[in-house]
């Protein structure tokens, strides 16, 4: 039977070099002074061995860990079925690709697994937090608010922002609804009703906001609150039209809620947009996987991922935490 070999290790190369430990960390973290002829005798003892630092020695030598946490609040089944998460997270993994740091998922939807999380975070195992849904976080935050952690929080949040250390990035929520509404109003459109996710998200109230910027006449009869679904959207369409409510524009949370409402309307005789226009939010999938093609107010959320990483990264290296509003875009197709 074949043995694997064993592998050469940090004493081994210490040695090999007639020297501690702690020099050959020194010589390969390369940012202490070392006698130019005791380095070159570790690194020739490194080649002849074929050592390889493990992360642990690297971190103990550099006081790095090389990882971000990237924190995942929601339910697994919820953020795997929502590309919206997806898109940032591909615009973390790309901004890091060209660089030693891995980010390390971490679900905390419970009590349970926030607790392993708070423990890896606060052991060192990681460099800096980048936290993707504070507004379902469950305390995790106000816990690492003391524990000077680098963090950054993917999302616009009023009251943390404004006591907390972290830094935060994020397209402005009311400013995009401002640009949806306009482009409503644009079309000659007078009695929109709005349909936002979930009443204790800022990202539904901040919505609202804005549109209501535009349209005083949104009182609390022309709007329906319920979650972020295609089904949400179909739900509070058919209680908008079993009300009786005069409409002739639909101001759509997110796009999976405009395409809920637009098979609604569909089925109600009500063509999108002749007789009715619908705007969404995000640019998700759906508002171009079928027809129409969907007008809505696209988010740049792989360059809020990529601006995370900025933001984790100039914080590992003390620069003091910082917030970046990214722009949103309006996509004006077919629904307007």
């Amino acid at each position: 039977m074949t043995t694997v070999p064993k592998r050469a290790t940090i004493l081994d190369v210490a040695k090999a070099a007639g020297v501690s430990k702690a020099t050959v960390s020194r010589v390969l973290a390369g940012d202490y002074p070392v006698a130019k002829p005791t380095a070159q005798r570790v690194r020739e003892a490194v080649e002849e061995l074929g050592y390889t630092a493990s992360s642990r020695a690297r971190s103990l030598a550099t006081g790095r860990s090389d990882a971000f946490a990237v924190i995942i609040s929601e339910p697994l089944d919820v953020f795997f079925a929502d590309p919206t998460f997806a898109r940032i997270v591909q615009g973390i993994t790309d901004a890091l690709s060209d660089t030693r740091v891995v980010p390390i998922l971490l679900p905390t939807a419970t009590p349970q697994e926030q607790g392993k999380a708070y423990r890896l975070i606060t052991n060192q195992t990681v460099d800096a937090v980048i936290h993707l849904s504070p507004w379902s976080d469950q305390g995790l935050l106000d816990s690492l608010a003391s524990e000077h952690v680098p963090t950054v929080v993917c999302g616009q949040d009023e009251g943390l922002e404004k006591d907390s250390p972290f830094s935060f990035v994020y397209s402005d929520d009311r400013l995009g609804a401002v640009q949806a509404a306009e482009r409503v109003q644009a079309a000659g459109r007078t009695n929109p009703v709005a349909i936002l996710g979930k009443q204790d998200q800022p990202a539904a109230t901040d919505r609202l906001k804005g549109y209501q910027e535009v349209f005083d006449c949104l009182s609390d009869e022309r709007i329906r609150w319920g979650d972020w679904s295609e089904r949400a959207g179909a739900d509070a369409m058919r209680s908008i039209l079993d009300a009786g409510l005069d409409l002739d524009a639909v101001l759509a949370g997110s796009d999976r809620i405009a395409r809920g409402a637009i098979e609604v309307l569909r089925r109600a005789g009500r063509n999108v947009p002749a007789h009715v226009s619908v705007i969404g939010y995000d640019d998700h999938p759906t508002a171009m996987d079928r027809s129409p093609a969907l007008t809505t107010i696209a988010q740049p959320m792989h360059a809020q991922g990529e601006a995370a990483c900025r933001l984790a990264q100039d914080m590992v290296e003390g620069a003091p935490a910082r917030t970046i509003i990214l722009p949103t875009e309006l996509k004006d197709r077919e629904t307007v």
